[in-house]
């Protein structure tokens, strides 16, 4: 039976390079917001980024219903960072199988990950996907990311990265 895998991480955790590992694995269709977003708006947006990437994500449901009600597994990649978020996401996917993924990275390794994705990005060499962790981007990763709860009831499981 075909799920939604919806991984909650913070910013430069792995969670793209996990997804694509579950896809070789379990097979199905990364739904990635940031690729999504980066595709459309290829220059930053500002203070209208949150309002774009909110209407993106609500598509981004809609295909992932689509999918999974077709037999495709569909793999999320949207971090997840606060409870609200996290129960939208298991609102609008109510009625589907859904297997939720928490990604925890040690804070040493998190910072050596933005370190190097900004490095590779500042020489050209940054994928789709991936956005420049400028110090209001991190500092906004900082402030509202908050790790998942049991008594959030999304029954997931830990994946150290």
């Amino acid at each position: 039976m075909a799920k939604a895998i919806i991984l909650i991480g913070r910013l430069c955790c792995g969670k793209t390079t996990y997804a694509k590992q579950v896809i070789g694995r379990e097979g199905g269709v990364l739904i990635s917001a940031d690729e999504l977003m980066q595709t459309i708006f290829p220059e930053p947006l500002g203070d209208e980024y949150d309002k774009f990437s909110a209407r993106g994500i609500q598509y981004l449901y809609h295909l992932t219903r689509q999918l999974v009600q077709g037999g495709v597994n569909a793999v999320l990649d949207f971090g997840g960072w606060s409870p609200a978020s996290r129960k939208a996401a298991k609102d609008a996917l109510a009625g589907l199988e859904q297997d939720w993924r928490y990604l925890d990275v040690p804070q040493d390794e998190w910072e050596r990950r933005i370190e190097k994705r900004n490095a590779a990005i500042a020489k050209g060499e940054g994928k789709l996907n991936e956005y420049y962790v400028d110090e209001g981007l991190l500092d906004k990763a900082n402030r509202l990311f908050q790790p998942p709860t049991e008594d959030e009831g999304l029954n997931f499981t830990v994946i150290h990265t």
